[in-house]
């Protein structure tokens, strides 16, 4: 899925010049607290987010819904990893400090990990058909940003990918 992110990442710069296809989350029910613009793309679902720090006791550990892959393109987090079926968080196996240029995927059902951001993060991130597997839902309707932050966020992003 790397592959495919990097072939989706170049091109961004294309996908935000017509920024009525994009549509927004904020995820805020679980540190870290992520700010999303995402927009169909094929068979994937492209995620910008701009991810809030926080520490890693704070971080959500959970699997993912889908298969993923993810890359830093500005600020670094603490990445911890592990492995296991169902709800029941397993023992983490690995803490990694994943900074700018860093890439990753996430492409079986029982992966589990969390993320502290040490600063603010823009990451980008595709995801692929759901899994049958549980993962964590949030208690509550999400909502999409506002307006405005939605467009100080595709400015932000604009600049990171310039026509």
């Amino acid at each position: 899925m790397i592959e495919t992110l990097l072939h989706i990442e170049q091109q961004i710069p294309l996908l935000l010049q017509d920024r009525s296809g994009w549509n927004s989350l904020l995820i805020d029910y679980e540190k870290p607290l992520v700010e999303r613009l995402w927009i169909p793309y094929g068979k994937y679902r492209l995620y910008l987010h701009y991810i809030h720090p926080c520490s890693i006791d704070e971080s959500l550990y959970h699997p993912h819904p889908s298969p993923s892959a993810m890359k830093i393109v500005q600020g670094s987090y603490l990445h911890q990893i592990g492995f296991g079926a169902g709800s029941t968080p397993p023992p983490v196996t690995q803490t990694i400090l994943m900074t700018t240029g860093s890439s990753y995927e996430m492409t079986h059902p029982d992966n589990w990990h969390a993320i502290a951001p040490i600063e603010t993060v823009l990451s980008i991130m595709i995801v692929g058909k759901p899994w049958n597997r549980w993962s964590p839902k949030a208690p509550y309707q999400l909502k999409p940003l506002s307006l405005a932050r939605q467009e100080q966020l595709e400015n932000i992003w604009g600049k990171k990918y310039p026509k």
